[in-house]
């Protein structure tokens, strides 16, 4: 088949946050047998997998846990890497283990700060994610999540202060785009935070860079990754034949037979080693 060239993205693997995170929590689980997480630690099922068989314990619904816990010894709870709201860290039953990324705690600080100040918050982002959905939490009911320009157009509501942040994982083009369209409606007072984390925008140039110079971009990480799955998107933009894979054994030969240049490139919750299975995969067959 000839040789092939493979060209790695260096904003792969995991980021500082998530690297982080799973740090804390596996120090955690050296000292306990159990640790419970409200959803995953982080968008990445091959490593959930992996701390589920060191005893983390994913769960739906932290009143549940409560409930179960009753006078029992209390029960340690992961905060994931994304964060909470803040109205969970209030029960009692629980000793709370935070590995929320400092980027986000950083957010969580500038929405309950402009919340004090009486500033209606607009959140640029995906409502349903986690990272979001704390921040409404923070927020509180004087806020809205704007997921494009186009639900920014409809936007019809006029509060005096209005203060726009954005889901760290999110796009600085679909943040400035939400931006400008609020800037049209004149409103009486507009502030904007460009919360979007550097190494998700890093993470996103070179990707798009890379998929215009190569034949095929394989892009690995969770499929319920929000960034993993934003990336494969701004990629398949600018090379069609872009593929989101989470592992080696969703790798489909066609994805790379026949090609000459391959580039990789991975979300931030990606194990380093999902990128050598899937080199390794390539090269077996070159």
């Amino acid at each position: 088949m000839g040789k092939i060239k493979i060209i790695i993205s260096r904003h792969s693997g995991f980021c500082f946050g998530v690297r982080r995170s799973l740090n804390i929590a596996g120090e955690a689980l050296k000292k306990k047998k159990t640790i419970y997480s409200l959803g995953p630690i982080i968008h990445n099922p091959q490593v959930v997998r992996e701390f589920s068989r060191k005893g983390l314990k994913v769960i739906k619904d932290i009143k549940g846990l409560a409930v179960k816990s009753g006078k029992s010894k209390t029960k340690e709870f992961l905060i994931p890497s994304h964060g909470i709201s803040p109205g969970a860290l209030k029960n009692r039953a629980l000793k709370f283990i935070d590995t929320t990324c400092p980027l986000v705690g950083r957010v969580h600080k500038i929405v309950a700060d402009l919340k004090k100040k009486g500033y209606f918050t607009i959140i640029a982002g995906d409502r349903k994610h986690p990272e979001v959905r704390g921040l409404r939490g923070i927020a509180g009911k004087n806020s809205r999540v704007l997921k494009s320009g186009k639900e920014a157009r409809r936007f019809g509501a006029r509060p005096e202060k209005v203060a726009l942040i954005s889901q760290t994982t999110a796009t600085l083009s679909n943040f400035r785009e939400i931006l400008s369209e609020l800037e049209k409606k004149n409103l009486k007072e507009l502030k904007s935070f460009n919360t979007v984390c550097k190494n998700t925008i890093d993470r996103q140039r070179e990707a798009k860079e890379i998929a215009k110079k190569v034949d095929a971009m394989i892009i690995i990480g969770g499929k319920n990754s929000a960034n993993t799955t934003r990336l494969a998107k701004i990629c398949k933009m600018a090379n069609k034949n872009t593929y989101h894979i989470e592992s080696r054994k969703d790798l489909d030969k066609r994805c790379y037979e026949g090609k000459k240049k391959i580039g990789i490139a991975t979300g931030a919750s990606t194990p380093p080693y999902a990128i050598e299975e899937i080199i390794k995969r390539i090269r077996s067959d070159y």
